[in-house]
This record gives C-alpha cells, sequence and structure tokens, in this order.
C-alpha cells in the first residue's frame, strides 16, 4: 500500500515536471520569436513550429495566444510577491517606494528588452471592472500599501490620493520598461532609475 502512494506520488511530480517543461518551451519559443516579429504578427502555428509541439499541446497549456500575455504578467506578480513583500520594511516609506521600483527594474532586466517591451505593448484596460482587476494585482498592490502607509505616518503629501500617487508611479515605472526596451536594453536600467528618481518622486515627500 505504501509503495503504491509513493509510486502514485512520484508518478504526479514527473506529470507536473513535464507539463512545467512544456509550458517553458512554448515560452521560450515565443521569446525567440520576437526577436524577428512582433507579437501581434505572430500565429499559434509560428510558435508551436518552433516549440515543435502540435497545436493540440498548445491549446492544451493556454486558451489562445494571449493567454502567453497573462502568463508573463501572473510571473511578474509571483516574483514582486516573492521579492517585495516581505522586504520592505524601511520605516521612511519613501525609501521602501524607491527600492520597491529597483526590484521591478531588476524583474524587468532579467526577462530582457523584448519582454519588457511586449508588456509594454499590451492593450491597457479602460473600463471600470478592467482597471479594478488590475488593481488587485500586486504590480499595483504593494506600491499602493507603501504609500497608504507613508501618507498615514506622515511622511507623504495628502493632497492627492493614494491611488493618484500610485498610478503616477506605475505610469512612470511604465515609461522606464518602454523606453528600456525601444533602446534595446542599452543601459543600466536599474542604475538609471534610482538616479532618476533621486529627483522624481521628491513631490510626494510631505
Amino acid at each position: 500500500m505504501c509503495n503504491n502512494l509513493l509510486l502514485q506520488s512520484g508518478g504526479k511530480q514527473l506529470v507536473k515536471e513535464k507539463q512545467l517543461l512544456k509550458r517553458k518551451a512554448i515560452m521560450d519559443a515565443v521569446l525567440k520569436l520576437m526577436e524577428e516579429y512582433e507579437f501581434d504578427s505572430l500565429t499559434v502555428r509560428m510558435i508551436c513550429d518552433t516549440a515543435n509541439i502540435s497545436t493540440g499541446t498548445f491549446y492544451h497549456y493556454f486558451a489562445d495566444k494571449n493567454a502567453l500575455i497573462h502568463e508573463i504578467l501572473g510571473e511578474i506578480d509571483s516574483y514582486l510577491e516573492e521579492q517585495a513583500v516581505d522586504k520592505l520594511t524601511n520605516e521612511d516609506e519613501y525609501e521602501n517606494m524607491i527600492e520597491y521600483g529597483r526590484i521591478v527594474m531588476r524583474q524587468i532586466t532579467s526577462t530582457g528588452h523584448v519582454i519588457a517591451g511586449l508588456i509594454s505593448g499590451i492593450p491597457l484596460p479602460n473600463t471600470h471592472k478592467g482597471i479594478a482587476q488590475e488593481w488587485e494585482r500586486m504590480f499595483f498592490s504593494i506600491p499602493l500599501k507603501i504609500v497608504e502607509k507613508g501618507q498615514e505616518k506622515g511622511q507623504f503629501m495628502t493632497e492627492i490620493s493614494a491611488n493618484e500617487i500610485t498610478d503616477m508611479y506605475i505610469i512612470y515605472i511604465r515609461g522606464f520598461a518602454l523606453d528600456w526596451s525601444r533602446r534595446n536594453g542599452s543601459y543600466e536600467l536599474e542604475e538609471k532609475f534610482s538616479r532618476y528618481s533621486a529627483y522624481f518622486l521628491q513631490f510626494i515627500k510631505k
């Protein structure tokens, strides 16, 4: 009985590992293709041919091509949850805000300018429901909590709402990601972000 359970457990683990490898192969194929093509120009057939898989296999893991974007965004949020949530513990929320941006810049650098360009080019939601869902992501919720704490502590200005300050900050971060990707990652992203932020983010201080 015990041996059967161990075999079943081992079998499930192997299946899970194979699934992860297959998903990675699909994502790697997309990245390779994007060195030559815009994301909008890619077809599922092109992705499958590059990954050496059938279209049936692709649709087993992803509902459509756009689901790949959600996969990337999910990986970003997982990275931020792991790297930022428990590490932004400075009593000065301004310093936490700067450090959060650095963490995002490191994540962008690690994925490369191709992915940065893809993410920057994703159409943004323009409905109340879509915007509300977007703000549930770690990418938004982490800096929002920092701003709210900063205002509660009297460190940040309160003439502007926490949501508005966070929105400005997210636009600022996205601008860096877009510029860096359009310049093919030609400069040190985290260093430039830190240098510019020392001036740009002064406005939120009280």
